[in-house]
């Protein structure tokens, strides 16, 4: 015959009980424990889409700086209603990149050619001086060194980082180049505002030192060369 089971007291029983309880309320502690540290892991959803958006204003706020304080400075205020100057150009001395003086006076019985080119932090330059300085690389070519004509590039750049040798570089400038802010002070530039230059203007001074043409759209280099044949042959 079969052993009977020994019935268990009653002390016995609130015993194993309590045991239960106690394994049963570790083992849920532990689970919701677990469960804590996995969401401390994960960002809801909102938080990240708030973070991606944080992300991207920070970054188009950046950008939107990073683009105007490297934008060219202004040259001129554009058309002030009163009539152009007449006689002579204002002289003017400007220092070349590379160390040399240059004098407007100093170019008597030439055709001179005076372009406005402001470059901002980087080197950035306008879409006009992208034109300009292309045609005036074409007539260059055709004038410089083979006829009484000068060419100067008056540069208006502010920052220490405006990467001028670059551009002289990338257009081929081989003609005077050099910054008017070099001493702080915008002399050439305030001497010229009354002619209503601005950001690319090209002027052309005829073998007397006046003031004949000045351009304050894009133009081609057909348009410069016909004019300075004219006055190569007044």
């Amino acid at each position: 015959m079969p052993k009977k089971k020994k019935k268990k007291s009653r002390k016995q029983r609130q015993r194993e009980r309590q045991i239960r309880q106690q394994r049963a309320q570790r083992a849920y502690r532990i689970q919701r424990e677990r469960e804590t540290q996995r969401k401390e892991k994960q960002w809801p959803k909102g938080k990240i889409l708030a973070g991606f958006c944080l992300v991207a204003v920070i970054l188009g706020a950046y950008g939107v700086w990073q683009y105007y304080i490297q934008l060219p400075p202004t040259i001129g205020d554009g058309t002030n209603g009163n009539p152009l100057p007449t006689g002579s150009a204002p002289d003017f001395s400007l220092k070349d990149i590379d160390g040399t003086q240059f004098s407007l006076n100093g170019h008597s019985g030439d055709v001179i050619a005076i372009h406005f080119l402001a470059v901002g932090c980087g080197g950035q330059i306008r879409s006009i001086n992208d034109h300009q300085l292309k045609q005036l690389k074409s007539v260059c070519n055709d004038y410089c060194g083979n006829k009484p004509v000068t060419m100067v590039t008056v540069v208006v750049a502010t920052c220490q980082d405006s990467d001028l040798a670059r551009i002289r570089s990338d257009y081929g400038i081989t003609w005077v180049y050099g910054n008017d802010y070099d001493d702080g002070k915008l002399d050439i530039v305030d001497a010229y505002a009354p002619y209503e230059i601005n950001d690319g203007t090209i002027l052309l001074v005829d073998k007397s030192f006046d003031v004949v043409e000045v351009y304050t759209e894009s133009v081609a280099a057909s348009t410069l060369s016909s004019k300075v044949n004219q006055l190569l042959g007044a």
